[in-house]
């Protein structure tokens, strides 16, 4: 996990088969993914979301955000007997990580092993916990925006690839943004939250070199893989927080990111509804109002010094 070696390599390095090694590698992700995950991914509570939504509005900003969603195409080779079902929009074969992740870069929720094929918006709508979304078991009740009367209900901050929904909160289109100052001002509130789970990502694989290749393993045992490196991850972050008091991510800026691993979600999300529309213009006012702005937006969208 830590080097991406692959099983030829570590035959040689070990003297062990490779055979055997992969039987090893099997059995230990396995551990770690079904010990690690109830410790360190544990479904959030309610309490816990109201802690996220307050760290995300400390230090990113965005009030009421309970996580930002994304999604990555891990690379692997071609499952036997499998066809097209893990060819991706990129041309290679790949098992897509969907995750959400909280104002620290830690992963909250992480659906793993979905067809290459698939997109965000369909992932996400299949799992477990946008079924309780749905029924209205997963979110804490309307909160108030801080210094305003004005409540609104909890969200996950996505990208184009997923719909509008009243607990999403997509962007407004490139067209809308450009005819409407407020709504450019919105993009970028929500662009500066949504960033984490794109640092999240970028911190596991500088960490756990394996993602800069393909994997050549069993689908099952990818899944367990990357599980355990999740759960890993989070464990380094709990202590580089602890040590440094630190939120911000640090990876090696002279390290490029992987270019053939890694890679986003095709972007086409799904239908939107009424009540989305009505809650993303909500947030865009409170973004604008003297309540709600912070001092360097106006910087950051339109480059006025």
């Amino acid at each position: 996990m830590a080097t991406g070696e692959s099983l030829r390599s570590l035959a040689f390095s070990f003297r062990i088969s490779q055979g055997y090694i992969s039987r090893i590698i099997h059995l230990v992700v396995k551990s770690l993914s079904l010990r690690l995950t109830p410790l360190l991914i544990a479904p959030p509570t309610k309490h816990n979301l109201i802690h996220i939504a307050e760290e995300f509005w400390t230090k990113w900003n965005f009030p009421n955000c309970t996580g930002a969603i994304d999604g990555k195409h891990i690379r692997i080779f071609c499952p036997g007997k499998s066809g097209s079902l893990f060819f991706n929009y990129k041309d290679f074969f790949s098992v897509v990580l969907l995750a959400i992740v909280d104002a620290n870069c830690k992963f909250i929720f992480v659906d793993i092993g979905a067809y290459g094929k698939e997109g965000d918006s369909g992932i996400f709508t299949k799992s477990s916990l946008y079924k309780q979304i749905q029924t209205g078991e997963y979110f804490p009740r309307d909160a108030k925006l801080s210094n305003c009367e004005k409540s609104l209900p909890y969200v996950h901050v996505v990208d184009e690839a997923f719909r509008l929904e009243t607990h999403m909160m997509r962007p407004y289109t490139r067209g809308e943004a450009k005819k409407n100052y407020k709504k450019t001002i919105f993009n970028y509130r929500l662009s500066r939250a949504r960033r984490t789970s794109e640092n999240a990502f970028g911190l596991l694989s500088q960490v756990f070199r394996i993602f800069y290749t393909p994997i050549a393993l069993k689908c099952e045992t990818i899944d367990h893989l990357v599980l355990s490196a999740c759960c890993l991850h989070n464990l380094l972050r709990n202590r580089y927080i602890e040590s440094t008091n630190n939120y911000y991510y640090e990876f090696d800026k002279n390290e490029a990111p992987p270019t053939k691993n890694m890679i986003p979600i095709a972007r086409s999300g799904g239908f939107a509804n009424y009540e989305g529309f009505l809650v993303r213009d909500e947030f865009t006012t409170f973004f604008c109002s003297t309540q709600g702005s912070v001092p360097w937006q106006d910087h950051e969208t339109q480059k006025i010094d």
